[in-house]
């Protein structure tokens, strides 16, 4: 039997809306949290750890509110026995308040880790998985951050993370979509010669593209496939026919009026609010071997992602990191 990885990306969105922080993040990811405890499911929630310092530092009664909404929900997540996990989207440090509970992130001049030192991206492992556990640990007080997802995927080379990793006790990263590529101007990412004979998870130590059987830390690759005819026409229809149910519920939009177009290959990645329910299901039957880590959005969340989680539910167990981990000992 197949087992899944429900992960979620909790962020807002980095175009020309942002979208608010209860539209975007709040709403939707209660809206996942009871579809998944109706269907006895566990996600996974990597947040973006930096929304909540710079949400604090900009010190405004939305802006503090907002703030603890989040600090709120993240410990319902916890409660409700699924993860919180380590994310990191550095253009953050550009970003500008708007002051209607909105930010400008139109400059992405910082958008990938690696436009920082060595030392100043060790330093947001160690101060992001330190605001994470702290915030969980009011509901789990042994609760550990274990796993990371690069903001843009932007997880190579590893050399300038590694040090982050083990100081902050990272096991798992969660970046690298077989088969996958992109590149522009602010960020890159290439994992279409990826080197392992599991494409489920596999070890690895210098690079997250080359399994390494002794290695000190865990790759779980997103899901991927080759988005061909079929697939166009399924989620095609479905967006046309069911409108109502395929359009995102948020204030916020992806579109970037001055970030220029990027190269990417036809590889894609399995994600409920983009596709269409049997597109999600025929993409899982595809997959080789017996884990599958599906990608979201609560920010991309439609009411077909319900219909999704239920049919997934139907089929398939969800698990979490921890019981992945504790599997292989």
């Amino acid at each position: 039997m197949k087992n899944i990885i429900l992960t979620f990306d909790y962020e807002l969105f980095f175009g020309i809306k942002s979208g608010t922080v209860e539209k975007t993040l709040i709403v939707p990811t209660n809206l996942l949290l009871e579809a998944m405890d109706k269907n006895g499911q566990k996600g996974i929630f990597f947040v973006d750890w930096q929304t909540l310092k710079y949400l604090k530092e900009a010190n405004t009664e939305r802006t503090l509110s907002d703030y603890m909404l989040i600090v709120a929900q993240l410990q319902d997540i916890v409660r409700r026995g699924h993860r919180i996990e380590l994310h990191i989207h550095p253009h953050w440090v550009d970003a500008k308040y708007n002051g209607d509970g909105t930010w400008d992130f139109t400059d992405y001049s910082h958008y990938s880790l690696y436009s920082f030192s060595q030392e100043e991206i060790t330093s947001m492992f160690r101060e992001g998985t330190q605001t994470l556990n702290s915030i969980a640990r009011v509901v789990e007080p042994s609760y550990r951050v274990i796993a990371f997802r690069a903001g843009g995927w932007t997880v190579q080379p590893f050399n300038m993370l590694r040090e982050g990793f083990k100081e902050a006790g990272i096991k798992i990263d969660s970046s690298v979509a077989i088969g996958a590529y992109r590149e522009s101007p602010f960020f890159k990412y290439d994992f279409r010669e990826v080197k392992t004979t599991c494409m489920s998870a596999y070890m690895f130590e210098n690079d997250v593209t080359v399994e390494h059987k002794n290695g000190n830390f865990f790759e779980v690759p997103i899901s991927s496939y080759r988005r061909g005819f079929i697939y166009r026409v399924y989620d095609k229809l479905f967006r046309d026919l069911l409108k109502r149910y395929a359009t995102p519920i948020t204030d916020g939009t992806h579109k970037r009026n001055d970030l220029p177009p990027s190269q990417k290959t036809s590889v894609a990645m399995v994600t409920m609010s983009r596709m269409c329910p049997l597109s999600v299901l025929r993409s899982i039957r595809q997959q080789k071997g017996n884990l599958i880590t599906l990608i979201d959005h609560p920010k991309d969340y439609t009411y077909s992602v319900k219909w999704c989680l239920w049919l997934i539910g139907k089929k398939y167990r969800s698990i979490t990191y921890n019981e992945l981990l504790q599997n292989t000992k």
